[in-house]
Formats: structure tokens, C-alpha cells, sequence
């Protein structure tokens, strides 16, 4: 049995997906650690950790309130133009990490870790990145109402091509209440 937990701001936690983060990347040194702490000081910061029935961390996700001054917001502001970034980036969610064990991949996870996160935040929009070489992430996103934005984007000289992708959670808020209204008739 898999148990989704918030993520409560502990040491412990960010040291477990660290640790997952590392042992997936295959990364000796990382500043994961350091990251995840810097992000759960943002405002609206969300995040999630899945545990298995052994109390092992097999996976997370995580996001923040978007803003003027941020590096990411910052990169993502060079590379749309102005009315992409006023309808992606106004009132906006950026969608930082998710991260499943590949032992635990295939079986909904992930899509699990993501609707989840999506779900509870207030903002209008989201967005997130992923390399252009990875579909299965392409694709998890896409089933779950995430448009590409825009492709080739380079978030710094030594990567290679991502993808910028974009959700309207306004949509998604209409859908359900839409869906909502029938059941009470």
C-alpha cells in the first residue's frame, strides 16, 4: 500500500528525497538537499511525499507560487513572449519536481503525485519543464491536461532541449463543478 503524505518541512524528509533524488539521477553529489529547502520557503509552496508499506520515500512532487525575481520564473520570462508569459505566468504554479522510483513506475504513481499537487493549489495556471527527450513524462503530462507552450527551450548553455508545459487550472476548477451540478440534479 502506498501512503501520500504533505510535506512537513522536516530535515528527515528532505534528506529521504534527497537521497531518492540522487539514488534516480545517479548522482553522487547533488545540492538537491539545499534546493528542496530553499523551495519550502517560497510562498505557496506545496509538496508531497509516497511512502511504501516499508515506510521507504518512493516519490514526490513539489511546486510554488511563481514571482517576479525568482531564477526559474526568471529563464521562462527570457523564453515566451509577452503574452505567453502574461497568460502562463500571471497568478501561475510552477510545477519544480516530480520524482518516482523506478520500481514504482507503471502503476499510476505519478500521475497519482501530480494530479494531487495540481489539485490543491489555488493559482490559475501552471507550469512545469521537462527535457524534450523525456515522452514518458511528455505523456503522463499530456493525458492529465498539460499543453506544450513551447519546445527547444534551453535553461542554461550545458542542457539540452526541454519542453515548457502549461495547464489552465481554471479549467480544471469549471470541470469539476460542471460535474459537480449533475450529480446534484
Amino acid at each position: 500500500m502506498i501512503i501520500i503524505k504533505q510535506f512537513d518541512h522536516s530535515v528527515h524528509v528532505a534528506e529521504e528525497m534527497a537521497m531518492l533524488y540522487q539514488a534516480v539521477w545517479q548522482k553522487e553529489e547533488d545540492d538537491f538537499f539545499e534546493r528542496i529547502q530553499k523551495h519550502a520557503n517560497y510562498d505557496g509552496f506545496l509538496g508531497i511525499v509516497a511512502y511504501s508499506d516499508t515506510n521507504e520515500c518512493i516519490g514526490f512532487a513539489y511546486g510554488y507560487k511563481s514571482e517576479d525575481g525568482q531564477y526559474y520564473r526568471g529563464l521562462l520570462e527570457q523564453e515566451l513572449t509577452v503574452e505567453e508569459a502574461n497568460e502562463w505566468l500571471t497568478d501561475c504554479f510552477e510545477f519544480v519536481e516530480l520524482l518516482v522510483h523506478p520500481s514504482y513506475r507503471g502503476n499510476g504513481l505519478g500521475k497519482r503525485l501530480l494530479e494531487k499537487l495540481v489539485n490543491n493549489c489555488s493559482m490559475k495556471t501552471s507550469v512545469l519543464t521537462t527535457k524534450a527527450s523525456n515522452l514518458a513524462a511528455q505523456a503522463l503530462y499530456a493525458k492529465s491536461g498539460w499543453v506544450v507552450v513551447k519546445e527547444n527551450f534551453f535553461p542554461s548553455a550545458n542542457d539540452g532541449p526541454y519542453v515548457i508545459m502549461g495547464k489552465d487550472l481554471r479549467r480544471e476548477e469549471l470541470v469539476s463543478k460542471l460535474i459537480q451540478e449533475g450529480k446534484e440534479k
